[in-house]
């Protein structure tokens, strides 16, 4: 059983047709009747350019608009979305927080032939007409972006090298070479040529290559697809390998259409197709979240102290977690199924306590998963009589042979079912309920200082975009505390989050003694908090708006030895400002059976370089381990400083389940937010026509100071869910990494080349890993 990942795209090709793409708008986007009808245009131009581009192979055929639940309907026929979400869109349209400019990008995590995560397009780059000349036709440049999206390739120009040399001539990084142009510089209101550096003997920083508007080759649409004469990507007769660009060196000098050419879609989809390329668009529309917990009640979960650490995880997820105007039942079963509560709107603190004190407290009898579910679809059908849309947080302990006989109504749902898998024996087929919904995966275990559980309920976040209403999860751990011995620690607050925080304290035998200290100096004690004798649980809502800085904690714990925990979970603190967030993907198996751990840290679209991200492994034997990831752009990690931080996982013990979980950790004067680099849409700085250079208008100026700002620390961990690994799938045999930087250098009429080690096992052991 291979676990896919939430993020996972759903597009689908069909008879020649892409199908169910997902074009999500940010709820922040005001309501703007054009951007629908642009949106349409674009695409509708797109799939023409598209189909001609890969030799009529391939169109868009079905198109999915994600509308804001704020948006009147209007006059459209709008219908309600299923398993559809802004999180998980193909295409997003958002304003960036910090506004440096309309570039279409696509963020992709991956090395070559891999899928990117999405597009993002700026919603003044679909309604403004004029960014036509800098960027090309935006039918064109959405073709240039679904490369990089669906088929992996990369860019064909390189902005930090735009020049390289080839038998003592400069020569602009293009693809094709045969794109004429002109090099020149402009100095004092004209254009001269460029001057030479002459250490490399390439054109100084302020040269520019001007292509020629007319040509006579139709490659490439990686390079340069606004002239009108770029019709194809390049293949093996036009590529250019000596150009330094990233298309060269993340795919070994292979050309973009050899690589789309032997993807998936090309090898299952061979014939050209010569119907019409016209795509339908259908719009939906999110309503506020309805979940329903449905939670495993049978004997085996009377063992290893499992409801309690159940009541506590569900606890954080009611009372901190679930957004307001949410709706929420709860479902609990073993041979049968059980509604504890019908949908509750949450829209007060009320609300919240009802629901706490209907969570399971005892449990008994057999396991029957599938009655669990239908009863969870008739709690989502309470409002309105339909499941699609829902969600279900589905946590079991147990094996069910009967478990796939509901499959194809959890497939026809349209509900989203979250899977949280606890202990060693939680049936082997859970995870295909997410998979075939789209929803995540987790695992805990029974350590007694694991936080799997609370993790997993805690990253269960809205998906509709609006990450000002997200609970953010600043630290959570546990470890055992001896007797008349002290857990003491720091969280910092940063000014990012701040509002709607909570510490909360979970114990085994005895409440301990906590001391909370904030910023200020002023102390909260165990009278400030919330006590539950019955789940073993402290919690403390900080009033209004928490200061920013280190809050420090002393837990003293007065009895014989116990493992104590410690969550803090915060929301933004300004709405205008996105917080820090963590966002962790696991990359489904290669050839050889390894993975990559990827955890992109950001602030809004803006990445955070330098900090210290840390992946934590539960394994199904064996030790817990750790390791450092890194975006130092060798070994796993594609690009240097973009946030991405990323390693390759190889240290299996053996087969079932692995649990993910990420820790970062921000330093002031460190670690920063930087412009964002990778996969965009080049910024034409003008054309030339008849030897006359007609520019365009520059690159809106950047304000550094303002975009590369000091974070100041910070704490975040997050959940990256759970892989499963099956009998017979692990290789042993782990080669070396690639080796992705080496230099020659000359010195003393010697050539001196320079790389960093690579592991023995991929990228263990690897040199100056970060």
């Amino acid at each position: 059983m291979e676990a896919l990942t939430p993020e996972c795209t759903g597009i689908k090709l069909e008879n020649n047709g892409y199908r169910d793409i997902v074009i999500a708008i940010n709820p922040k986007v005001q309501h703007n009747e054009q951007l629908i009808q642009n949106i349409q245009e674009m695409v509708t131009a797109a799939s023409s350019y598209l189909h001609q581009a890969t030799k009529e192979r391939v169109y868009f055929a079905d198109v999915k608009i994600l509308l804001p639940i704020t948006w009147p309907v209007g006059s459209h026929t709008v219908r309600r979305r299923t398993t559809e979400s802004y999180e998980k869109a193909d295409v997003i349209i958002e304003e960036p927080y910090r506004k440096y400019g309309d570039e279409p990008y696509t963020l992709q995590y991956g090395g070559c032939g891999e899928k990117g995560r999405y597009i993002h397009f700026t919603p003044n780059f679909i309604l403004d007409s004029r960014l036509v000349s800098v960027y090309g036709p935006k039918d064109r440049v959405f073709v240039h972006e679904w490369a990089h999206l669906q088929w992996g390739v990369f860019d064909e120009y390189n902005e930090r090298v735009p020049f390289y040399l080839f038998n003592g001539t400069s020569e602009a990084t293009r693809c094709s070479k045969e794109i004429r142009g002109r090099a020149a510089e402009h100095k004092n209101g004209s254009f001269s040529a460029c001057e030479t550096d002459p250490k490399s003997g390439l054109p100084k920083r302020d040269c520019k290559f001007h292509p020629d508007i007319n040509q006579i080759v139709s490659s490439s649409i990686m390079f340069i697809q606004a002239l009108s004469s770029v019709t194809e990507f390049c293949d093996d007769k036009t590529h250019n390998p000596d150009a330094p660009n990233m298309q060269n060196k993340m795919c070994n000098f292979r050309s973009t259409w050899d690589v789309i050419s032997k993807s998936e879609d090309f090898r299952n989809n061979p014939s050209p197709y010569s119907g019409s390329v016209i795509p339908t668009f259908t719009l939906l529309q999110a309503k506020h979240r309805v979940v329903c917990l449905v939670l495993d009640v049978s004997g085996s979960m009377d063992s290893e102290n499992r409801i309690n650490r159940l009541r506590q995880a569900a606890e954080i997820f009611l009372l901190q977690i679930i957004e307001a105007k949410s709706q929420v039942g709860i479902v609990t079963f073993n041979s049968a199924a059980t509604i504890q509560s019908h949908l509750k709107v949450i829209d007060n603190e009320g609300v919240r306590n009802q629901l706490v004190q209907l969570l399971p407290t005892t449990a008994n009898g057999g396991t029957n998963i599938c009655a669990g579910v239908q009863t969870g679809f008739q709690v989502l059908g309470d409002d309105d009589g339909a499941t699609n849309g829902g969600e279900i947080v589905l946590l079991t302990d147990g094996e069910d042979s009967g478990i796939s006989s509901c499959f194809s109504e959890v497939e026809r749902s349209g509900a989203v079912i979250h899977t949280i898998a606890l202990g060693p024996d939680a049936a082997a087929e859970l995870e295909q309920m997410s998979t075939l919904t789209g929803g995540r995966q987790f695992a805990a275990t029974d350590k007694v200082d694991a936080t799997g559980l609370s993790d997993a309920f805690s990253s269960i976040v809205s998906g509709n975009g609006d990450i000002g209403q997200q609970s953010i999860q600043l630290e959570n751990s546990g470890t055992k505390v001896e007797e008349d011995s002290w857990l003491n620690g720091t969280v910092f607050i940063d000014k990012t989050v701040g509002n709607d925080t909570f510490f909360v304290i979970t114990w085994e035998k005895q409440a301990p003694n906590i001391f909370v200290y904030d910023p200020s100096g002023k102390i909260y004690n165990s009278n400030d908090f919330k006590i539950d004798s019955t789940t073993h649980t402290a919690r403390l809502n900080i009033p209004g708006t928490a200061q920013t800085g280190h809050w420090n904690y002393g837990i003293r714990n007065s009895g014989i030895g116990q493992v104590i925990t410690i969550s803090v979970t915060s929301r933004a603190a300004d709405e205008k400002a996105p917080p820090v967030t963590v966002h962790v993907y696991i990359s489904e198996k290669d050839l050889d059976g390894h993975r990559t751990i990827y955890a992109q840290v950001s602030q809004g679209f803006s990445p955070v370089l330098f900090a210290n991200v840390t992946v934590i492994i539960e394994r199904p034997t064996g030790p817990t381990i750790e390791q450092q990831l890194c975006d130092n752009g060798l070994n796993a990690d594609i690009v240097k400083n973009d946030g991405i931080y990323t390693k390759y996982f190889s240290k299996y013990s053996g087969y079932g389940r692995y649990n993910f979980k990420v820790r970062v950790q921000g330093e002031e004067g460190k670690t920063k937010t930087a412009i964002r680099t990778g996969g965009y849409s080049f910024y034409i700085p003008g054309y030339t026509e008849n030897g006359i250079i007609q520019t365009n208008p520059p690159k809106p100026s950047i304000n550094v100071a303002d975009l590369e700002a000091d974070i100041g620390d910070f704490n975040r961990v997050k959940s990256g869910g759970a892989i499963s690994v099956a009998e017979g799938t692990l290789n042993v045999d782990i080669p070396p990494c690639k080796i992705t930087d080496l230099q020659a250098a000359l010195a003393q009429n010697k050539v001196v080349l320079e790389w960093t080690a690579p592991g023995e096992d991929y990228d263990e052991g690897a040199g100056n890993c970060c």
